[in-house]
């Protein structure tokens, strides 16, 4: 009897392991590269939110998206091969209180991305599609600042960003502001198609690790606002060679 239950006690936990891995195809999102998969990757993120966390996998294909927010206790895993394509509809992106970004989080805490995946922008037709926009008077000049990043993060604690590769951001390919125990590790960020694209953007940030970072950026690798404590900072490059 005490091995039944043991073995019973076994696959109970290993089937609430199994439960905390979800792949994104179950929630509908297609990796074709044209399918706006906003809406279904956002259920997705509620959904695990709301059953206590876990990590949501994407495989090889090309993930078109606009704006989505991740939650606490949230991972999105990005396997080899699998691509989060930004969408160059401009009125795909949300506004968070005068800011836009591809992936968005205010007030959350433990939330990661992850794996060897790629997260990319399309700088030539998101441009193109507003400056359409402005010459048919919809959209005024001073449009700057529609423009997303690709990650933003704010006011949220145990935040990490690990082994991806961010590809072609518009003004910022990736901010933070307000975040606590901060980790950046292991990316590639290229991003030199728009004419002043800052990899990486701090404001009052604590505890912040960066590690193993090239920024190929065609403004600043890295550009500060405020107090920022960054407590470690090590193999952080630019193409030159010269730390960040």
């Amino acid at each position: 009897m005490k091995r039944i239950a043991y073995l019973s006690l076994f696959f109970l936990m290993g089937a609430n392991v199994q439960a905390n891995e979800y792949n994104a195809s179950l929630f509908g999102c297609k990796s074709d590269g044209v399918t706006n998969n906003t809406s279904s990757i956002q259920y997705a993120i509620d959904f695990i939110a709301n059953e206590g966390g876990g990590t949501l996998h994407f495989y090889v294909g090309r993930y078109l998206t606009g704006s989505f927010e991740l939650k606490s206790n949230v991972t999105i895993e990005l396997h080899e091969g699998a691509v989060l394509l930004a969408s160059p509809n401009v009125y795909d992106y949300l506004d968070y209180s005068g800011s836009r970004a591809l992936i968005y989080a205010n007030g959350q805490s433990n939330i990661k991305i992850q794996g060897k995946g790629v997260i990319q922008g399309q700088v030539p037709l998101f441009t193109a599609n507003m400056e359409t926009l402005v010459s048919k008077g919809i959209m005024g000049r001073d449009s700057k600042q529609l423009l997303p990043d690709l990650i933003r993060m704010e006011n949220s604690k145990q935040v990490s960003v690990d082994g991806i590769m961010l590809l072609n951001g518009l003004e910022n390919v990736q901010s933070y502001v307000g975040c606590t125990q901060l980790t950046l590790s292991n990316q590639i960020i290229k991003s030199n198609v728009y004419e002043s694209s800052t990899g990486i953007f701090l404001s009052s940030c604590s505890g912040v690790e960066l590690r193993a970072l090239y920024v190929d950026a065609s403004g600043k690798a890295l550009r500060e606002v405020g107090k920022n404590e960054i407590r470690i900072q090590e193999n952080c490059v630019t193409p030159n060679g010269k730390k960040l």
